[in-house]
């Protein structure tokens, strides 16, 4: 009877300690994706500006005898501001911080596709900023 008792105890011990775990694998994936999100959401001002900045100076190529092309480019990355912008936000309102209703297996993956999302997004965000830094000094 005595090894009944052992192998309860032992079962109720892994599994608590199992569930921490779990728990914190979420919280820490969690933290990744705020992570992800809090690196580039200051800048979105910034971004706001560039794409005010690269439409002003399109106008301008387009007002002159310019090549096209240059004007283009410029409307091109001034549309990836715009889209960089709207993807955070959109990512923003659909992101569950609150993990409501999932246990950790579901939590984990919805945390995994948060992650790549977001990622796709702070990419998105960079790389317009960037484009619009690079004209912009021309």
């Amino acid at each position: 009877m005595k090894i009944y008792y052992w192998i309860a105890i032992f079962i109720a011990t892994f599994s608590i300690f199992s569930c921490t775990a779990e728990k914190e694998k979420v919280a820490s994936l969690k933290e990744e994706v705020i992570a992800v999100h809090d690196e580039v959401m200051p800048r979105m001002g910034e971004l706001r500006n560039y794409q005010k900045l690269l439409n002003e100076a399109e106008q301008k190529l387009l007002e002159t005898p310019v090549d096209s092309i240059q004007a283009n480019e410029f409307r091109q990355a001034s549309i990836a501001c715009e889209e960089a912008y709207e993807g955070m936000f959109v990512w923003m309102r659909q992101f569950d911080a609150k993990l409501e209703g999932m246990d950790e297996e579901a939590s984990m993956g919805y945390l995994e596709d948060q992650l790549l999302k977001v990622t796709e997004v702070n990419y998105a965000i960079k790389k317009a900023i960037s484009e619009a830094e690079r004209l912009l000094a021309e």
